[in-house]
């Protein structure tokens, strides 16, 4: 069941926005609970109390907390949902390009627009529950949710995985481990996922969770900054260019 808030100091397209992903989310026969905030601060201190949410769909420009503001905060608390911005402003974008805000639905066009957005939204939150690597051994069976994997490196003749809280970004530096017996050529073969890429002969990352590139550095969520081969550094601008535009 997915959980969803929406966020809008406009009494009047609050309630427009909620009939709308009501409607989207019975067509597909998706179970949601909504919960909606026309003060974006209430909606902060129930996401720091604990409350979680897949998709938030906010309005950019209210008064006190921005819609910008809370979706910088939401990131550090729940860095795997999907933010959807609506807004008669796309200055926006730029400013908001770190937070991977997965759609902008102009005011104007929110009948037309809002539909498409929540259905692709719907479809990507499916994916990123159901992929996973599974670590199979004759003592272990685990599953890995991709979203959880931060990067993967060669540890001799082992593939380290490295893993991000599911839930706190900030918990990601304590981070977790596995570690399994095959090389890293192995495990990118069986991940199939276009989110990952092979930076360096040692290190696979995700590019989910990828921040930027710093000269020869890759940047994650985490702070961690792993080499890029100078080879490959052209290749992984290109794939992560396309990435962040495709969620955006």
């Amino acid at each position: 069941m997915l959980q969803i808030a929406i966020c809008d100091d406009e009494t009047l397209l609050l309630d427009e926005i909620r009939k709308i992903t009501e409607s989207c989310m019975q067509r597909q026969q998706t179970f949601c609970i909504l919960s909606t905030y026309s003060d974006s601060q209430s909606l902060f201190y129930d996401i720091q109390d604990g409350k979680r949410f897949d998709l938030l769909l906010l309005d950019i420009e209210m008064p006190g907390l921005s819609g910008m503001e809370l979706a910088r905060r939401v990131y550090e608390l729940l860095p795997d949902a999907l933010m959807l911005f609506v807004t008669a402003h796309y200055k926006y974008a730029v400013d908001a390009y770190e937070l991977h805000i997965f759609r902008y639905i102009p005011k104007n066009q929110l009948k037309e627009r809002l539909p498409h957005a929540l259905k692709d939204a719907v479809s990507l939150l499916e994916i990123q529950n159901t992929d996973s690597y599974i670590i199979s051994s004759q003592n272990r069976l685990e599953r890995i949710p991709y979203k959880e994997i931060l990067y993967i490196e060669k540890d001799g003749k082992n593939a380290l995985f490295h893993i991000a809280s599911p839930s706190r970004k900030e918990e990601a530096s304590t981070g977790q481990s596995r570690r399994i017996r095959k090389t890293l050529s192995g495990v990118f073969d069986e991940l199939h996922s276009e989110e990952f890429y092979f930076i360096d002969r040692g290190y696979i990352v995700n590019l989910r969770h990828v921040t930027g590139i710093s000269h020869t550095d890759c940047v994650l969520t985490d702070q961690t900054r792993l080499p890029v081969s100078q080879s490959r550094l052209s290749e992984l601008k290109k794939r992560l260019n396309t990435y962040w535009k495709d969620k955006i």
